[in-house]
């Protein structure tokens, strides 16, 4: 069985944990996080706001080490995650869910021995040898060559399956789309100034992020181009991107509209997207329901198609709203990727 050490024991750390106890496909033998206090994690790990108690899971704590259903995840407690000794504890692939610049520059130094991969669970500039994204660029990866690779960003891998299945389908002109995602944990509760925002690595212009994350739509700036030109280089001439941060803890949305090349109708993008989840299962998902944000909570999907609200103008503008869960959608997919790298 594959091992594991996930580096950052946070929101994507838990997830990936509670994931992995749900299919059992590997090994988490080692974790490493800078907050000391080992029963903090198991707590956190056991209650969660989002998704509910592990209701049939044991949590507990031995040592150094959380002791989940009678196997043993040891904490370190390492600021770097070079000096994190993952080999000693024979993990295989390590997670870097920290977040931190400097573990993410220091991720080769971690497979230059034993440890195979290092998964980059955001989209950072530098350091990394892949994003993967199955179902978009996936035949692209090489084994021998992309060690340290990206699994990108939770809005990345909600758009790109779908315009990479309408690009080569009929063609893109050109698209608009705004995300709307639930606020994080650098937000302020109550309005104050920039540097009250706790975003490391981050240096804020815009005041209205130093607004209050609960009471207010906030508009911002996006990553989500540079993240998708990084997985589908052509996008960057073709796509504009806004966002706006939501009054509401998860589940995130994509409105966007994209101008076609090739004229075309509705049904056979329909029938594009239906053979598409044929190909990818567990990528998209087709839904003709009349939900809310709030029913997609614990969604494994990259994101779900709301075919209510799927629109195609004079044959070539087709509007589209996307739903995934920012947090689980996401960690499904940095899952998904362990079985594809080795």
């Amino acid at each position: 069985m594959i091992k594991i050490g996930i580096n950052g024991f946070g929101r994507i750390g838990r997830a990936l944990t509670r994931i992995n106890l749900r299919h059992k496909k590997y090994e988490i033998v080692a974790l490493n996080d800078i907050d000391e206090d080992i029963h903090n994690h198991a707590y956190l790990l056991k209650y969660d706001t989002t998704y509910g108690k592990l209701r049939d899971d044991k949590v507990d704590v031995e040592g150094d080490a959380i002791k989940v259903n009678g196997y043993l995840m040891k904490l370190f407690r390492e600021r770097e995650i070079k000096n994190v000794p993952w080999a000693d504890m024979g993990v295989d692939i390590v997670i870097e869910a920290s977040g931190v610049s400097q573990n993410v520059l220091q991720a080769r130094e971690v497979t230059n021995g034993p440890v195979k991969k290092v998964i980059v669970t955001h989209a950072p500039k530098q350091g990394i040898d892949f994003s993967y994204m199955y179902g978009v660029n996936s035949e692209d990866y090489d084994k021998k060559r992309h060690h340290v690779v990206s699994s990108s960003i939770c809005d990345a891998n909600a758009l790109a399956p779908f315009y990479t299945l309408i690009e080569k389908k009929f063609g893109v002109e050109m698209g608009e789309v705004t995300t709307l995602h639930p606020w994080l944990s650098y937000q302020n509760l109550l309005d104050g100034t920039l540097k009250s925002v706790s975003s490391p690595g981050h240096l804020w212009r815009d005041y209205a992020l130093g607004r209050s994350s609960v009471g207010s739509l906030i508009p911002k700036e996006t990553t989500l181009c540079d993240a998708m030109m990084k997985v589908l280089p052509e996008s960057g001439e073709k796509l504009h991107a806004s966002s706006f941060r939501t009054p509401t803890s998860i589940v995130s949305s994509i409105d966007g509209v994209l101008l076609l090349e090739q004229k075309t109708d509705l049904e056979d993008v329909k029938r594009a997207l239906v053979e598409y989840t044929k190909t990818y299962p567990g990528v998209l998902k087709l839904d003709e329901r009349s939900l809310i944000s709030i029913d997609y909570l614990g969604n494994e999907n990259a994101a779900v198609v709301d075919m209510r609200w799927l629109h195609l103008n004079k044959g070539r503008m087709l509007k589209f709203v996307l739903w995934y869960d920012n947090e689980w959608g996401y960690s499904n997919r940095v899952y998904e990727i362990i079985g594809h790298l080795t």
